[in-house]
């Protein structure tokens, strides 16, 4: 009679990530301070006749706060290019990245009895778990998984792994 083993595999993959709560508002956000971006360059404009110190002061700030804009703009639209799948067993948790923007894939994992404990953040639009263990500390987005975020905490859970829920008063473990 052979031995039956029971083993539980849980593989997980993002969701596109123009369903992320928080994109549309972000979007927004940046257009309109790219907007704000364009009239502040047009009060330099029309002010330097007037105080040129002050117009190139006006400009270089602003400069600054569409380099910030842009930066952030890229941010989005590189997050939005990446899908992750997570794959995770009895044994172990694997993540795999895929950046289809600059054509490169990049695979982490950690054996789930090496998990010291697991960080645990909560939050809706920037949700993530990091499982600390002793060679690694590798981070899981689970924003992009939708609801199916809350179903890898609980497999981990039930596991075993200690999670600590960072938005509560749990203690960090040493």
């Amino acid at each position: 009679m052979a031995a039956v083993v029971n083993s539980v595999e849980m593989r997980l993959v993002s969701g596109s990530s123009w369903r992320r709560v928080g994109l549309i508002p972000m979007l927004v956000a940046v257009g309109l301070g790219f907007v704000f971006v364009v009239m502040w360059l047009a009060v330099a404009a029309f002010v330097f006749a007037y105080n040129p110190l002050w117009s190139l002061l006006l400009t270089a700030s602003t400069t600054v706060f569409a380099v910030y804009l842009a930066l952030v703009g890229q941010r989005l639209l590189s997050d939005g290019r990446r899908q992750y799948i997570l794959e995770l067993n009895d044994s172990e948790a694997v993540l795999v990245v895929l950046d289809r923007r600059k054509g490169c894939r990049s695979t982490q994992m950690v054996l789930l009895d090496d998990v010291r404990y697991a960080e645990y953040y909560p939050f809706q639009d920037s949700a993530s778990i990091i499982l600390h263990a002793p060679y690694t500390d590798m981070e899981i987005p689970l924003w992009p998984m939708g609801s199916h975020g809350q179903d890898v905490v609980d497999f981990l859970d039930g596991r075993g792994v200690r999670v600590v829920n960072v938005q509560g008063d749990d203690p960090i473990p040493d």
